[in-house]
């Protein structure tokens, strides 16, 4: 599959240099109408041409699929955009900025046939495939609770301009960094959420920008969940995950792109022995989009159902909204209400 990367900031040249070694994807041009300064000189390095324009691009026929890397807001429009070019779409996360939006997206790619890929790599680290297994086995029994912090400080480097500190692009603070991807696990572990409460602060930086995120959720079928991001705090990351025939803790020991290694610790009854499981870390960006491929290519589903896209695009929504409005609890169901 020929593909086009829209986006060339740092997560887009991550992607490009992930994508290197792979035999299904070969990326070919790279879009950016700004083009930070040495993106020549990187797309030159890589092979790839560089093409301003995004409309022009999507005309392309030798283009097959096309991966957004924009800032958050401009998502919905261009992976609209590119479904109605009938390319195939893969897009970083947040698929869409509103529940809504995400709708709209996933309708579209359906009445086209298409196979919406989405960034949230997370879901390929070894820790968290071993962890869904157990929870499908049944071991860890009925689920109560799901609890998370993710945190790190790497925010504070930015400039008070950039996309990431802005409502518009980045509400609710590290939510649509970070968060997202702990409530993508979530889902795909309990299901949807019905009833969110959440709270945002200025700890540190300079208001308007956020650096404190916190929610309280409940799922659908019962269980509990919570999560805290910090933007000013170096990195912590651990999510802890609740039976009544068990608990999982996995524990990062570094931002994604650090390639550390993660540590999964299981009980599965008081006083016995715990497991303690040490996990390499592996390149879950190529895992994610050759999953992808695949299933583009008839071969095996994609991991991420359009349901569940769904159902973690209404959580956003749900957190961004009752954040707003001073940890007011917002039933899902109802969040189309005024």
């Amino acid at each position: 599959m020929k593909l086009a990367i829209v986006g060339l900031g740092w997560w887009g040249k991550q992607i490009i240099a992930a994508l290197a070694p792979s035999t299904r994807l070969t990326v070919v041009c790279g879009v950016d109408p700004a083009a930070p300064g040495g993106t020549a000189e990187f797309l030159a390095a890589h092979g790839i041409r560089l093409e301003p324009e995004f409309d022009r691009m999507l005309r392309d026929p030798v283009i097959d699929g096309v991966v957004i890397a924009t800032p958050h807001a401009l998502h919905e429009e261009q992976v609209l955009a590119a479904i109605a070019a009938g390319k195939q779409v893969f897009c970083e996360k947040p698929v869409a900025m509103s529940a809504e939006g995400a709708r709209r997206i996933a309708g579209a790619c359906a009445a086209k046939g298409l196979v919406l890929g989405v960034g949230h790599e997370r879901r390929y680290e070894p820790a968290f495939r071993a962890l869904v297994a157990m929870v499908e086995a049944g071991k860890l029994g009925r689920l109560l609770h799901l609890d998370a912090n993710v945190s790190h400080d790497l925010f504070r480097k930015l400039d008070a301009a950039n996309w990431r500190l802005k409502a518009q692009d980045a509400p609710a603070a590290m939510m649509t960094a970070v968060g997202i991807h702990v409530t993508d696990l979530f889902v795909r572990l309990a299901g949807p959420v019905n009833e969110v409460q959440a709270e945002t602060a200025s700890l540190v930086f300079a208001p308007p920008a956020e650096d404190f995120v916190s929610a309280r959720f409940s799922f659908i079928n019962g269980a509990r969940g919570s999560l805290t991001c910090l933007s000013a705090t170096p990195f912590y990351g651990r999510v802890t995950v609740y039976g009544d025939a068990g608990w999982v803790e996995i524990v990062s020991e570094g931002n994604v792109d650090q390639g550390k290694p993660t540590i999964m610790t299981v009980a599965t009854a008081t006083g016995e022995p715990r497991l303690v499981r040490q996990f390499a870390a592996t390149d879950t960006v190529i895992e994610n989009f050759e999953a992808w491929a695949a299933a583009v290519d008839g071969g095996a589903a994609y991991d991420f159902t359009a349901a569940q896209i769904l159902a973690n695009s209404e959580l956003l929504e749900a957190i961004v909204r009752s954040a707003a409005r001073s940890g007011e609890r917002i039933v899902i169901g109802a969040i189309g209400a005024p």
